[in-house]
C-alpha cells in the first residue's frame, strides 16, 4: 500500500471550555468534546463534494474531517484537495491502495479519528446545517450518552426532497415524536433500526472498539450489524426529534435497493441468531423478522440460494397471510420458476 496521497493537517486538539463553540464543552470537570466527521468514499467525487460542503456550513464547525478513499482514480483526491484549500477545518485524507472495501474503509476512518466523538457520513448524503450543534446538545442534557441521532430526509439523486418517503422512512424506524429522547431500552434502538445507517454522533472510543465486521461475514448488512451490536452492548442512545441528515436515493446509494444487494438476507440471519431479552425481545424479534422476510427471500432468489429462499418461504415469519398476498404469490411463482430452470439445467 502506498503512502497517503494527501493529508492536509492533523485534527485539532480538544479546545478548552472557554474556547469551545456551542455544544463544544463536555461540562465542568469533563474533557471538552471534539467532533470529527468521517466519510468513507468510493468513485463518487461529485457527490462527495456536496457532502463536504454540508460539513463546512455547520453552525458548529467540526474539529476535523476524515476521508477514506477507495476510488480507482485520483479524481476524488483533487476534490478533497480543492475543498481543504478553501476551509479552515482540518482535513485528513487517505487514498487506499488497494481499496479496503466498505467495512475496512469505515474502520480506517474510525481508527484515524483523534477527537472524542465522531459522526459517520456517507459520501452521497448530506448534513443539515445545524446537525453537529443539535446532536452535541444532547450531551449537554445527558453527558453519559453513547450516541445521538435525528431524523432523515429522503432526497432524489438530484437532491430533491421527498417528504412522503421521508415520513415513511422515519416512522418505519421509530423516528417519530413518541420515541423522542433517551431510549429506555437501548437494544431496541438496534433491533428496530432506529439507530441510523449514518449521520449519528458517537463516542469515538466506542466506535473504534466495536468496529465493522467484514463483508465476508455480514455481506452488505454491515451498517445494520454495527448498530445492532452497538445497541446490544452499550447504553445511552438518544433520539432527537429533528431532521439532521439528508439520505440520497442513488443507483448504488445508502438506502436504495440493488439486484445484487444482500442486506436483508444477512439482516434476517443476524436477527435470528442474536441474543435478546426474554419476553419483549422475542416479540420484537418475531415482528422484525416478519418485516424483513419478503425482501430476504427475494435476495436469496436473486443470489441463486434457492434452498434458503424456500426455507424463508416456509418460515413462520412468512406465514399464509404474506404468502397469499399479491407480493407473496409473485415470490412463490418466481421461486418455482427458478427451481424449474435449475432442474432443466441439471437434466
Amino acid at each position: 500500500m502506498r503512502e497517503p496521497a494527501f493529508c492536509a493537517v492533523k485534527c485539532r486538539q480538544p479546545r478548552t471550555g472557554a474556547e469551545s463553540e456551542t455544544g463544544g464543552a463536555g461540562g465542568i470537570g469533563m474533557e471538552p468534546i471534539t467532533v470529527s466527521i468521517c466519510i468513507p468514499t468510493c468513485n463518487r467525487p461529485r457527490l462527495l463534494r456536496e457532502a463536504l460542503l454540508s460539513c463546512a456550513v455547520q453552525t458548529r464547525k467540526p474539529d476535523c474531517i476524515v476521508v477514506g478513499d477507495d476510488s480507482a482514480t485520483d479524481d476524488t483526491e483533487k476534490v478533497v484537495s480543492e475543498f481543504a484549500a478553501t476551509v479552515d477545518i482540518p482535513v485528513d485524507y487517505r487514498h487506499n491502495r488497494p481499496p479496503l472495501l466498505q467495512s475496512g474503509n469505515t474502520n480506517s476512518v474510525f481508527d484515524r479519528t483523534a477527537s472524542t466523538h465522531l459522526m459517520l457520513l456517507h459520501d452521497d448524503d448530506l448534513l443539515l446545517p445545524s446537525a453537529v450543534e443539535e446532536l452535541l446538545g444532547c450531551w449537554e442534557r445527558y453527558p453519559g450518552l453513547t450516541a445521538a441521532y435525528g431524523k432523515q430526509i429522503v432526497i432524489s439523486h438530484d437532491g430533491v426532497p421527498d417528504l412522503k418517503a421521508s415520513e415513511r422512512l422515519n416512522r418505519s424506524y421509530c423516528r417519530s415524536s413518541e420515541w423522542a429522547g433517551l431510549q429506555k431500552e437501548s437494544w431496541q434502538a438496534g433491533v428496530r433500526q432506529q439507530f441510523p445507517n449514518n449521520g449519528y454522533l458517537l463516542r469515538t472510543a466506542i466506535a473504534q472498539a466495536t468496529r465493522w465486521r467484514p463483508e465476508s461475514e455480514v455481506g452488505n448488512a454491515g451498517d445494520f450489524e454495527f448498530g445492532l451490536r452497538l445497541a446490544l452492548t452499550q447504553d445511552g442512545f438518544f433520539f432527537l426529534d429533528k431532521f439532521t441528515t439528508k439520505v440520497r436515493l442513488t443507483c448504488s446509494g445508502s438506502i436504495s435497493s440493488s439486484r445484487y444487494d444482500d442486506a436483508a438476507l444477512y439482516s434476517y440471519s443476524l436477527l435470528e441468531q442474536c441474543a435478546l431479552p426474554d419476553g419483549a425481545g422475542e416479540v420484537l424479534r418475531s415482528q422484525r423478522l416478519m418485516e424483513i422476510a419478503p425482501r430476504a427471500m427475494m435476495e436469496a432468489i436473486r443470489h441463486g440460494q434457492l434452498q434458503r429462499a424456500f426455507q424463508l418461504y416456509l418460515s413462520p415469519h412468512h406465514g399464509w397471510r404474506i404468502r397469499l398476498s399479491p407480493g407473496g404469490v409473485r415470490r412463490s411463482l418466481l421461486l418455482a420458476l427458478c427451481g424449474l430452470k435449475l432442474l432443466n439445467r441439471r437434466s
